[in-house]
């Protein structure tokens, strides 16, 4: 038992720090109005998304979705977790600027410490927003007369994952691009080529469809080499895991729905190692 008390030792001070810095971040986060501009423009989006489904009923008379609140769901969760990552980006890789990261880790926080706090912050503050979006989904399905479905709860739960990754991931970017603005800039590039890839597939599938091209058309080996990219990036990508694991759960597909999970848990964890790995590498000075 002695040999086991200074470690037991050593990952409470750690836990202890991590938790301190979590809650000065969160409590940050609170008091500031970006996250509420952000959740406002997130289910005022939403909002326009179940009315624009609603439109293609009444006028088609046919409901196409399963499930019509998962879209919103969906999109709420991209942009408050985007929001979420950019501001952990910043803060991150602004604490290096100012010099106070250099003078947390001469302290009782390690690098480790930091980076679970700054994280378990983000985290925290989306938990807040995702029951905000469970009690304004309930209220949607009551005021659509839809039927209410525990499905809901479950992919906002399942959500959390998805948020980790990206967050996760814009922790990277901090250690990795050193200065705030270096940082952001690659943060901004990556989220908006893995996009692209996914909308240019979606563009060139679609105009293939409507000239149905020959074989040797140079508009089909562009579809197949986007089409390759794309089914890369929905694998990396915590917003496809999570749209692929929305329709397993419509489906009950629990195998898939699980598998799906554990990849978006297991992205967070390589990010959040990679930070931890970055800080202790390149050091507090950039």
């Amino acid at each position: 038992m002695t040999p086991a008390r200074p470690w037991l030792r050593h990952w409470r001070d750690r836990w202890h720090a991590a938790n301190s810095i979590q809650r000065r971040a969160s409590q940050s986060a609170f008091f500031g109005w970006g996250i509420y501009l952000a959740m406002t423009v997130s289910l005022l989006i939403a909002a326009i998304s179940v009315n624009n489904t609603l439109n293609f009923t009444e006028q088609n008379v046919l409901f196409v979705s399963r499930q019509p609140i998962f879209l919103p769901i969906l999109i709420n969760t991209i942009i408050t977790s985007v929001y979420l990552a950019m501001v952990s980006t910043l803060a991150v890789s602004s604490e290096r600027d100012q010099g106070t990261l250099e003078t947390l880790l001469q302290g009782p926080v390690d690098g480790f410490a930091f980076i679970l706090g700054n994280f378990m912050a983000q985290i925290k503050v989306y938990a807040a927003l995702a029951l905000v979006a469970f009690v304004w989904s309930n209220v949607l399905t009551y005021l659509l007369h839809l039927r209410y479905s525990i499905g809901v709860a479950v992919v906002l739960v399942v959500s959390l994952a998805a948020v980790s990754v990206v967050i996760a991931f814009g922790m990277f970017v901090a250690m990795w691009g050193g200065r705030s603005r270096t940082a952001l800039i690659y943060f901004t590039l990556i989220t908006l080529l893995v996009v692209g890839i996914q909308l240019a597939d979606q563009i060139v599938v679609g105009v293939v469809i409507s000239q149905n091209p020959s074989v040797n058309d140079p508009l089909v080996t562009v579809r197949n080499v986007l089409g390759v990219a794309n089914g890369i990036v929905k694998w990396i990508s915590p917003y496809s895991q999570l749209d692929l694991a929305m329709n397993a759960q419509v489906d009950r597909a629990y195998p898939a729905f699980f598998t799906h999970i554990g990849v978006m848990l297991g992205q967070a964890v390589v990010f959040l190692l990679g930070s931890v790995w970055l800080l202790e590498r390149k050091g507090v000075r950039d």
